[in-house]
């Protein structure tokens, strides 16, 4: 057990960076768009360009995953990701029904936020599965 702990902190440390530099991009222009768009509909511009960033992210790490896997591999991808759009999908359900609850427009620049946070997750956790193969594969 202690050389299973040993290997997987090993591995955090030596992981591949280019999800966290994206990762760090993305977040970095969110922050510098929120700190010159104070208003509501600026944050709201700013947390959908995020969502938009991060999906077009998630999209290239699919396509990197997708390529690295071996046929069974990338049939299984395929309907994990079938099933996280629909997952997807009733989040923002969710936080469309959150938000009808809330008074006040500042809410809505904290929807558009989550929405981002959801497609931010899930192009992370892709990039790791990458990072996991590339790794694997020294």
């Amino acid at each position: 057990m202690r050389h299973i702990t040993l290997f997987a902190l090993a591995l955090l440390l030596v992981l591949p960076v280019q999800a966290k530099e994206t990762g760090n991009t993305i977040d970095l222009t969110t922050e510098s768009c929120l700190n010159s768009n104070e208003s509501t509909a600026g944050m709201l511009e700013c947390f959908s360009r995020a969502e938009k960033d991060w999906d077009t992210e998630l999209n290239r790490v699919y396509k990197v995953l997708q390529s690295k896997l071996k046929p069974a591999g990338q049939d299984a991808l395929k309907q994990a990701q079938k099933a996280w759009i629909v997952q997807r999908d009733k989040e923002f359900e969710l936080i469309n029904a959150l938000h009808t609850q809330l008074d006040g427009t500042m809410w809505i620049a904290v929807m558009a936020e989550k929405r981002a946070d959801v497609v931010k997750t899930r192009a992370l956790a892709l990039q790791s599965y990458v990072d996991l193969l590339v790794e694997g594969a020294k």
